[in-house]
């Protein structure tokens, strides 16, 4: 039987836009809306099963967008995807709330149909309030409306009474949010700002998690290493259902050695979310760097499967190849270099393969490989040691010297160094030929 309602289902499910969710809810609260709204969770099939019953139970999908919270959306397993495909579904009304910087159409762009016939609702953080009330007004009028029952009625239950505890927002939080969003729009590389940014928004609101979690992040890239981990710390500390904190500080533990932790990390943010490409991909590194090709493998076919990224079909690749198949590695490299035509590692280990039988194709994937990164010395020292059973000196002499020049105290060096001033005896005609097919 069809009522009238103007019910909402709200969602973020980043938590770096948990603050201005959580302002909208208790504002529609406020003002007479029934919200229902979607907070961190374990990513579970219970889960699932809940949000698929209150997204068809409501006529209204409002989703909170901020700088960020969009970007994992093109995976297919993607928590925020699997609820837009569900809004979908039901044929609710989408309607994007985002702050006045935030690109809609560039968001409405990467994503497609999902947000085809979504409807964009800018606000202003500090007069959520009043925009509220206009959402409620202008787009939430009750309209005839089925609601299907809900399949765990105690599940559903237990969530509302944890709904009807969440605190409310301050200026301090919002002042907060506004500074966490301005590190988004620093230029890449200037770290230092970014990590300026998040400084200041925990000063205003210290129980900042995402804040923490970023800060970390770009403290890592900056080698501070203790501040990183202290920070993960924080965000785990408050958000223990942070998965991408986990992620991090888990590749933070691999690079300092302690793949045990590691390793915990990444099972800790894959049971929190089955379907974090992120944390399979990472975990398939450090099963790699146990020399477990066949867990890499295993874990790598799931993220490509979330998420065909370029790196991921390399780094499956660089496991092929690791076990002696050959040609599910050159297949792989193939794929991310069409993926990427400017991943150089793709071209530097395609041509180790290649090299094999046929050592034209071998330079000219090595070839590639110094175009796309002039700083890769492995791919001159292949080049031309080809370049050299080829009789091309010139060439030789040209990428020995420039692999010094980059790696001068590889453990080659002292062999590359005696090539080259063989090669430049034969080429001022004071050495016999047959002396350099030895080198």
């Amino acid at each position: 039987m069809s009522e009238s309602t103007n019910a909402v289902y709200l969602t973020y499910r980043r938590d770096i836009a948990a603050i201005p969710a959580r302002a909208l809810f208790h504002a529609l609260r406020g003002g007479g809306v029934d919200v229902f709204m979607d907070t961190d969770s374990v990513m579970d099939d219970a889960t699932r099963a809940l949000l698929s019953a209150q997204i068809a139970a409501r006529p209204y999908f409002v989703l909170v967008a901020t700088h960020g919270s969009l970007e994992r959306c093109v995976e297919s397993g993607d928590w925020l995807r699997f609820q837009l495909e569900q809004a979908q579904a039901a044929q609710s009304k989408i309607i994007v709330v985002h702050p006045p910087e935030f690109s809609f159409a560039q968001a409405a762009s990467m994503l497609g149909a999902l947000l085809a016939n979504a409807t964009p609702f800018p606000v202003t953080y500090e007069s959520l309030p009043a925009d509220s009330a206009r959402l409620r007004l202008t787009h939430l009028k009750a309209v005839p409306h089925s609601a299907p029952p809900d399949p765990e009625p105690a599940a559903l239950s237990a969530w509302l009474a944890r709904l009807n505890t969440l605190p409310p927002v301050d200026a301090d939080q919002i002042a907060a949010q506004k500074l966490f969003e301005r590190a988004f729009t620093r230029p890449q590389g200037d770290w230092q700002s970014r990590i300026n940014d998040y400084t200041a928004a925990l000063e205003r609101y210290p129980d900042f998690a995402s804040a923490y979690a970023r800060r970390g992040a770009n403290r890592e890239i900056l080698d501070d290493l203790h501040g990183a981990m202290d920070d993960f710390d924080a965000a785990i500390r408050l958000n223990p259902l942070h998965d991408v904190a986990y992620v991090n500080r888990g590749i933070l533990f691999a690079k300092l050695g302690d793949l045990h932790s590691a390793f915990l990390d990444y099972n800790e943010a894959i049971r929190l979310n089955p379907t974090l490409a992120l944390a399979y991909y990472n975990r398939a590194v450090a099963y790699a760097n146990r020399g477990d090709d066949d867990g890499a493998l295993a874990d790598l076919n799931t993220a490509i499967a979330f998420e065909p990224r370029p790196i991921y079909f390399f780094q499956r690749g660089l496991s092929f190849a690791r076990k002696g198949d050959d040609a599910n590695a050159l297949a792989d490299y193939t794929e991310a270099i069409r993926l990427n035509p400017k991943l150089a590692e793709a071209y530097y280990n395609r041509g180790l393969i290649r090299a094999k039988s046929d050592t034209r194709r071998a330079v000219s994937d090595w070839t590639q490989a110094i175009e796309a990164d002039p700083m890769l010395a492995e791919a001159y020292y292949n080049r031309g040691l080809v370049r050299a059973q080829w009789g091309d000196l010139e060439g030789t002499l040209e990428d020995m010297i420039k692999f010094l020049e980059l790696m001068p105290e590889h453990e080659k060096t002292a062999e590359v160094r005696e090539m080259i001033e063989n090669m430049r005896q034969m080429r001022d005609g004071n050495l016999p030929d047959q002396q350099v097919g030895s080198q």
